[in-house]
């Protein structure tokens, strides 16, 4: 009599442990899923961005390597997956077509110095009022 209770609770235990364990899983599930979605997902976007961008590279477009050198592509070599670029006059280097971290586009290279020359040309501005100003107080105590 006494074995046949024990079997009874045996299989009832047994049924709400497998929910139970069910359960404990739902949070490793939801972790994996957020990092699907916010780390592995973004990557592979922006990895397949770059294989474009690095099979659209021509001659005379501007690439950063992965090392940090910036240069103008003179040639491609596409049977060796290379990339013969131009960092100083006369001045070449052969670079793997992996190694090849950004193209630069020729208006971003343009608009930092532009913004530069009008930040200075600002600050002249800026100066010459100033001093004329000072000019018209000191000649108006005097006065």
């Amino acid at each position: 009599m006494f074995i046949s209770e024990v079997f009874a609770a045996d299989a009832a235990s047994n049924a709400s442990s497998v929910g139970a364990s069910f359960a404990n899983f739902i949070p490793l599930i939801l972790i994996v899923v957020v990092f699907y979605f916010f780390i592995i997902r973004p990557h592979h976007k922006r990895l397949k961005e770059l294989r474009k961008m690095i099979d659209q590279v021509k001659r005379g477009d501007t690439v950063t390597t992965s090392g940090g050198i910036i240069g103008t592509v003179n040639k491609v070599d596409e049977a060796n997956a290379q990339f013969i670029v131009e960092i100083a006059p006369k001045v070449e280097i052969k670079v793997l077509k992996s190694a090849i971290s950004e193209v630069l586009n020729k208006e971003a290279q343009v608009k930092p110095i532009e913004k530069g020359k009008i930040e200075k040309d600002d600050k002249k501005n800026k100066n010459q009022p100033d001093k004329s100003k000072k000019g018209q107080d000191n000649k108006n105590k005097s006065a």
